[in-house]
């Protein structure tokens, strides 16, 4: 019976990449993708000091990315993410043992910059719409000014996890396309993407 179980999971993986091998589609794919950065943001701005503000302006990301598409159903490539806008004001206050106090002060602007590899699996793949997982890593390289605890440059690691994504496609050769990805790292919780393959 764990014979017959195993020989029937080996051929509906096997039918369901034959039913991905198809020689047209295109092999390379360039695209921009805008997202929020509520998550970095939520790390980056944590001090487990005092009280404190935090005043943020909006925070969010811009990404340019190219993929090389070998077979149908993977993709392998990088990323290169730009996070902006982000203001941030710290006021907060120390107290010693005798009951007294000293309040403290820092502003910083910050910038970060990323470079990251990434690889994606598709596990829906037709002409109009395509649906697929990520997974992404590389390092960034984090700027800014400080007035007090903090020192720039900083090379910090990168990690994110894209759980579910899509991209529809569009045009007379189904070339251009846009889409949505859904996940859980310092990329975004979500993005909106376009882009171009050929």
């Amino acid at each position: 019976m764990k014979r017959i179980i195993f020989i029937t999971v080996i051929l509906l993986c096997t039918s369901g990449l034959y039913a991905q091998k198809d020689s047209n589609f295109y092999r390379h794919e360039t695209r921009i993708s805008v997202g929020d950065a509520f998550l970095p943001m939520m790390f980056w701005t944590y001090e487990p000091w005092g009280d404190r503000k935090n005043n943020a302006n909006l925070y969010a990301n811009v990404a340019f990315s190219y993929s090389y598409r070998p077979v149908k159903w993977f993709w392998v490539g990088g990323n290169f993410i730009n996070y902006f806008g982000e203001k941030i004001y710290y006021d907060w206050r120390e107290y010693d043992v005798k009951g007294e106090f000293k309040d403290f002060s820092i502003s910083k602007i910050k910038y970060c910059a990323v470079i990251a590899p990434e690889i994606r699996f598709s596990y829906l793949n037709r002409k109009s719409v395509i649906l697929y997982s990520a997974l992404s890593g590389g390092i960034c390289i984090e700027n800014g000014f400080s007035t007090n605890h903090f020192k720039y440059p900083e090379i910090n690691y990168y990690f994110h996890l894209t759980c579910f994504g899509f991209s529809c496609n569009f045009g007379k050769n189904s070339k251009i396309f846009l889409g949505a990805e859904f996940g859980l790292g310092l990329k975004s919780f979500g993005n909106i993407h376009g882009g171009y393959r050929f």
